[in-house]
C-alpha cells in the first residue's frame, strides 16, 4: 500500500514537474536510512525553517564544531560534582535563563527563591536551590553557553535572515538539528530541491504529510483495538513497560506516578541545549527526559487500566528486541508486536521500523531520530 501511494504521488507530480528531481525523492523516501519521511512529519510550519537552514549545509557541520568544544566544557564542569549533582546540572540547562535568574537572586533565601521558581518543575527547583549556593557552576554554566552563542553569531552572521533564524529556531530543537546533520546526504538535497523547485517540494512534502497522518491514524487504531481485546497481552505488557521504566526490578517514581503527569506538559518538555549536549552517561541520544510511557505508548491510570497516548517508540521496540530472553518470556506480546508488523509491513513508522530490522537480522544502531522520544537506561 505504501509504495502503491509513493507511485501515484510520483506519477502525479513527474507529470507536472518532470522525472528526475521526483525520482531522487522517492528513492529517498523508500529508504529506512534517509530522515525524509520523518521530516516530512514535521507541520508546514517546521518544514519551512528545516528547508531553508538545508540550503546552507555548511552551517550544521560548523556549528557542530563548536558544539564539541562547549559539550566537552560542560561536561569537565559536571564531573566535578557527583552524580545526583551532575543531573541538576543538566536539568538547569534545559532552561536557558534559569542560570541567570539564580546568580541575579542568589542573596534570596529557600521561600523567595521558592516563589521566584514556582513555574519551574519540582526536579529543577531542587537543583537551584543547591547551586544557588555554588555559584561557581552556575557561572561556569553561563560562560559556556554565552561562547556558544557568540560564536554561532559568528558563523551565521552572513547567511540570509530568514536562514540565520531557521538555524536560531533549529538549534531550540536539538533532536531535529542532530537528525538533519546525522544524514548530511539527504539535507543537501533538501536544500538543493529548495532552491530549485521549491513548489515541487512543499506540494510532495504536503501530499505526504496528509497521507502518512492517514496512514499512521489507521496503524494506531488497529494496535490499541488489537490490545484492547487481549487481557493477557496487557498483562505482559504492562510487565514488560515496567523493566522499560525502572532499568529491570528497580524502584521508579516515574512509574508510580504517572497517571498524575499533564501529557500535554510532558510532550512539550525543554530538551537539554545543544550547546551542552545530552547527559554524557547515555549511550545514545537522549535529548528530552521524558517518562517511561512516552516511548512505551501508554499509561496506567489510578485503576491499573492502559491509557493510550500513540505507537510505542522506535527506542522502545530497540530497547525490547535488545533483550531476547523478553521475546521467549512475554509469548504474547512478542506475537502481537510480529502480527502488527506483518500487517502494516510497510509502514514506515518507528516502532515498525524496530520490528523489521530485528527480523531482517539488520545491525543493532543505537537509536536516532527526532521521533524516538526518551528512554530511561544509563
Amino acid at each position: 500500500m505504501k509504495r502503491f501511494i509513493i507511485l501515484v504521488i510520483s506519477l502525479f507530480f513527474r507529470s507536472v514537474y518532470g522525472q528526475g528531481d521526483v525520482q531522487d525523492i522517492n528513492k529517498l523516501l523508500l529508504n529506512d536510512s534517509s530522515s525524509l519521511r520523518l521530516l516530512f512529519t514535521y507541520p508546514d510550519s517546521s518544514r519551512q525553517v528545516i528547508f531553508s537552514a538545508c540550503t546552507y549545509p555548511s552551517g550544521f557541520t560548523q556549528l557542530s564544531d563548536v558544539q564539541k568544544t562547549t559539550t566537552s566544557a560542560f561536561q569537565k564542569l559536571a564531573l566535578k560534582y557527583s552524580q545526583k549533582r551532575q543531573e541538576q546540572l543538566w536539568e538547569i540547562s534545559r532552561y536557558p535563563e534559569l542560570a541567570g535568574i539564580l546568580l541575579d537572586n542568589k542573596d534570596k533565601n529557600k521561600k523567595e527563591l521558592k516563589l521566584l521558581l514556582k513555574m519551574y518543575s519540582k526536579d529543577a527547583q531542587n537543583a537551584s536551590f543547591y547551586f544557588v549556593k555554588h555559584s561557581e557552576a552556575l557561572i561556569e554554566m553561563e560562560r559556556i553557553r554565552q561562547d556558544f552563542e557568540l560564536r554561532r553569531n559568528a558563523l551565521i552572521k552572513e547567511f540570509p535572515l530568514n536562514v540565520r533564524e531557521a538555524f536560531t529556531l533549529l538549534l531550540n530543537d536539538p533532536e531535529v538539528f542532530s537528525l538533519l546533520l546525522d544524514d548530511m546526504n539527504t539535507t543537501a538535497m533538501l536544500g538543493d530541491f529548495f532552491v530549485s523547485n521549491q513548489k515541487l517540494l512543499n506540494h510532495l512534502a504536503d501530499s505526504v504529510y496528509v497521507q502518512t497522518a492517514k496512514e499512521n491514524g489507521l496503524e494506531y487504531e488497529d494496535w490499541k483495538k488489537g490490545i484492547g481485546k487481549d487481557t493477557v497481552m496487557q498483562k505482559e505488557l504492562k510487565a514488560v513497560s515496567k523493566k522499560y521504566a525502572t532499568g529491570e526490578d528497580q524502584a521508579d517514581d516515574v512509574y508510580g506516578s504517572s497517571q498524575k503527569q499533564n501529557v500535554t506538559v510532558i510532550l512539550n518538555t525543554p530538551p537539554y541545549p545543544y550547546w551542552a549536549g545530552y547527559p554524557h552517561w547515555y549511550s545514545y541520544p537522549y535529548w528530552r527526559p521524558y517518562p517511561w510511557w512516552y516511548d512505551a505508548g501508554f499509561y496506567l491510570d489510578p485503576f491499573g487500566s492502559i491509557i493510550f497516548i500513540g505507537m510505542p517508540s522506535y527506542r522502545f521496540g530497540w530497547w525490547y528486541y535488545g533483550h531476547p530472553h523478553y521475546y521467549k518470556r512475554y509469548v504474547r506480546t512478542s506475537h502481537y508486536f510480529d502480527w502488527h508488523y506483518q500487517s502494516h509491513p510497510r509502514s514506515r513508522g518507528d516502532f515498525n521500523r524496530s520490528v523489521r530490522e530485528y527480523n531482517h537480522g539488520a545491525p543493532r544502531n543505537a537509536p536516532r531520530g527526532a521521533s524516538s522520544g526518551g528512554g530511561r537506561r544509563r
